[in-house]
């Protein structure tokens, strides 16, 4: 197991940096080490409760949950991802003294890119059409049972669906659905839409709701991961939804889209404001000063300003003058 592997080399190390459930083996550190949990599969689980089988809710609740979840953190200082995820950890496992350090991105490379007739011309969708994106697996914990039930009420929409590897049974006129976009794939296909869709069950976080706002695009979606703490925003309020039953849900979507499709200076402000509060909460530069706090490098001063930097579309850290070894997996 990779934990008992590092278990065998720590002493070599400054610091070491296990994600969730990787880090479920390296059950006795004796350097400074740190669990950052992205996620609480035992919240997950009850999530999809009875929109998976019951051997499946076991295994992620009790195997994955509170097994590996709460293991993993065994001696190590925690750091969530989300404020969703630390009170997850605390609800389901008792875990306390969680940090929290939010998500960030690039603001400066997710930005609305101010042309879109060109950007739709590219990507053959008509200059005039309405358009709304959902960005994510096709699976169940992504609430596609929603998302299908509203691409059926709104045929009025052309639907964006960037599903990554994953498999999509859906079909027809006013749907187009794109495999394996890369960054600057989403970052044009959220400059042409008009809205995104996102009606997840569950979010440890949600990075691609606060990519999409990034670039002036209003996102409706569930009350779920860093939706919950934009909620405290009223200006984004009306367009996150409570997690309920289906039905409710896709009345609310219906209306919300509604409401998008006929006001367009709501739109506009609702975009203008989305991406002002990630750029101010969620930027790099947010991220980076909260991540060498919780890693105590600001009271130690360890860490050279500039030091902590990003890899893509996850979080990492450099080396510097001593070694640091982090093992740091997206899920």
């Amino acid at each position: 197991m990779m934990g008992r592997a590092f278990t065998n080399i720590q002493e070599n190390y400054d610091l070491i940096i296990s994600n969730n459930f990787y880090g479920v083996g390296f059950f006795a550190p004796k350097v400074k080490s740190f669990n950052i949990y992205h996620s609480s599969h035992a919240a997950y689980a009850d999530a999809l409760k009875g929109k998976i089988s019951d051997s499946d809710h076991r295994a992620l609740k009790y195997f994955f949950g509170h097994i590996g979840d709460r293991m993993s953190g065994r001696r190590k200082y925690k750091i969530a991802v989300s404020q969703s995820v630390s009170e997850e950890l605390r609800r389901y496992y008792g875990l306390n003294g969680i940090a929290v350090v939010n998500h960030g991105i690039d603001t400066n490379f997710f930005k609305k890119i101010e042309e879109p007739i060109s950007l739709r011309q590219k990507w053959g969708i008509p200059s005039n059409a309405f358009v709304g994106i959902f960005v994510g697996r096709w699976e169940t914990g992504k609430g596609i049972d929603i998302l299908e039930e509203a691409i059926r009420i709104r045929h009025d929409v052309l639907w964006l669906l960037a599903i990554g590897d994953s498999e999509c049974p859906l079909s027809g006129e006013n749907i187009k659905i794109v495999k394996n976009a890369d960054r600057e794939n989403l970052r044009e296909l959220y400059s042409l839409s008009d809205f995104m869709l996102f009606p997840s069950y569950y979010e440890g976080f949600g990075l691609v709701i606060i990519e999409a706002m990034a670039c002036k695009l209003p996102v409706i979606c569930t009350n779920v991961g860093v939706a919950k703490d934009l909620f405290r925003f009223d200006v984004l309020r009306e367009l996150i939804l409570p997690v309920t039953d289906t039905n409710a849900v896709v009345r609310d979507i219906n209306n919300r889209v509604a409401l998008l499709r006929s006001n367009l200076p709501r739109k506009l402000a609702l975009g203008k404001a989305g991406r002002a509060i990630v750029s101010e909460q969620y930027s790099l530069v947010h991220w980076e000063r909260t991540m060498a706090s919780a890693l105590g490098f600001m009271r130690s001063g360890m860490l050279p300003p500039g030091t902590i930097c990003t890899n893509n579309r996850s979080n990492s850290l450099r080396s510097w003058h001593r070694q640091i070894f982090c093992a740091m997996f997206r899920q």
